[in-house]
């Protein structure tokens, strides 16, 4: 991808997303933009912005979307110095923007920098796909992560790395799942259309292997490149 480039990547919480950002990104020439990764670094560094989504947080609040803004302008501003530094490309965004206002904040801001957005990548998985990916997953205290259908350990309910016991979270339980996800597709849906009707949202079937998913994203961005 060229400099001023971005790609955006979207899909529900267990779609894969995060697993495909880390293999693209250095594939495509772009920086992994986590928005969690710049939120905790802008909290760490005690910047205004940090301080400001700390304090919603801590309140169990949602940051506003000026304040998400900010955060994800300072970090972009640290991906243009890297890139000129580089070589690098843009930013390939893993969750982010989540809203309607946030893409269209977003929007405004790469405009201002005479930057754009080259594509945006929807991994689709059914629902009750997504119900069993993460209704199945298991966590060691240490975080090692296993599912007992797609990364099963060694000896069930046995942590291989530390021999720890393995646990659901309370958010990953069938209820909770659920409502995550229905939260989720009622935000996104109209992001969604709004991509959809600048012409820039190309889907892709989450229920392939990670490779071939890996494939059909690389071969949409081909074109842009």
């Amino acid at each position: 991808m060229q400099s001023g480039q971005h790609v955006i990547l979207m899909g529900a919480q267990g779609a894969g997303k995060g697993t495909q950002a880390e293999r693209l990104a250095p594939k495509l020439g772009l920086v992994h933009f986590s928005t969690g990764e710049a939120f905790r670094a802008a909290i760490a560094q005690q910047t205004e912005l940090g301080v400001a989504a700390k304090a919603f947080l801590d309140r169990g609040d949602l940051v506003p979307d000026d304040v998400t803004i900010g955060i994800v302008a300072a970090k972009l501003a640290s991906i243009r110095v890297a890139a000129s530094e580089s070589g690098l490309g843009g930013a390939l965004f893993d969750g982010f923007p989540r809203t309607k206002a946030q893409a269209e904040g977003l929007a405004a801001e790469l405009k201002q920098q005479g930057e754009s957005i080259a594509a945006v990548i929807e991994i689709a998985v059914p629902l009750d796909d997504l119900v069993e990916r993460l209704s199945g997953r298991r966590v060691c205290s240490n975080g090692h992560v296993y599912h007992e259908r797609f990364n099963p350990p060694q000896v069930s309910g046995v942590c291989d790395v530390d021999g720890l016991p393995l646990i659901q979270r309370a958010d990953d339980t069938t209820e909770a799942i659920k409502r995550r996800l229905d939260l989720y597709f009622e935000l996104t849906t109209p992001l969604l259309e709004y991509y959809q009707d600048l012409g820039l949202l190309h889907q892709v079937d989450g229920l392939q292997s990670i490779d071939r998913v890996e494939a059909e994203i690389l071969a949409v961005l081909d074109q842009y490149t």
